[in-house]
């Protein structure tokens, strides 16, 4: 081999580096995308909820509209995160793949079961205050367990700290009260989102070195 033919260790270092990171973002999900669009969500959804229901006396419920904001965000999030999540390991096979399906499936099974519970709630006789915080914090709850389980799948750190995060918020939202849970997940559930989103975008952006 001539020596013009081989490669500087610093260059090599620097080819495996970038090989390294190049194949990383092919089998990760974008997470800065799925936060935001959960942020926007929640943040957007609930909001428009709180603002239908600010001031009632007593209180009756949500606007159709508003939770028709909330439904199209929630549904709309899913979807992204689902697709997301098969692009990751397409092409993958074995573990990765069957690990993708079931955390897209995971979320449209989840959310469809938690509607029809709090349907069955107020079937049964529930008034107005509990379903409204049942269908609050309900999908907070949900989110962040799901976040939770899929942490330790992953070994994401960064989502177990949003699960945990998000149990907090539904916790304390549900004794905030039918009006209160909803800014409470407005600002709480859809800032922590997009400050997450914000900062991982930051923190994997492409080095202009």
């Amino acid at each position: 081999m001539r020596d013009e033919d081989t490669m500087d260790p610093s260059a090599a270092a620097e080819l495996l580096r970038q090989s390294a990171h190049h194949a990383r973002a092919r089998m990760t999900a974008n997470f800065p995308l799925i936060y935001a669009t959960w942020g926007v969500a929640w943040l957007f959804g609930c909001g428009a909820m709180w603002l239908s229901v600010l001031g009632q006396h007593p209180f009756r419920g949500a606007a159709g509209w508003a939770a028709a904001i909330l439904g199209v965000g929630l549904a709309a999030a899913g979807a992204v995160t689902a697709i997301s999540a098969a692009r990751a390991t397409k092409g993958i096979g074995g573990v990765s793949t069957r690990q993708g399906a079931v955390f897209g499936a995971a979320w449209p099974a989840g959310f469809a079961s938690l509607f029809v519970i709090i349907g069955a709630v107020w079937h049964f006789g529930a008034g107005p205050k509990v379903t409204g915080i049942l269908g609050a914090t309900g999908p907070l709850l949900l989110v962040g367990l799901i976040y939770l389980l899929t942490s330790a799948m992953w070994l994401d750190w960064v989502m177990f700290g949003m699960g945990m995060w998000l149990l907090l918020v539904a916790a304390a939202g549900a004794w905030a009260g039918p009006v209160g849970s909803l800014l409470t997940d407005a600002v709480a559930g859809g800032g922590a989102f997009l400050l997450t989103a914000g900062w991982l975008a930051w923190r994997t952006r492409p080095s202009r070195a």
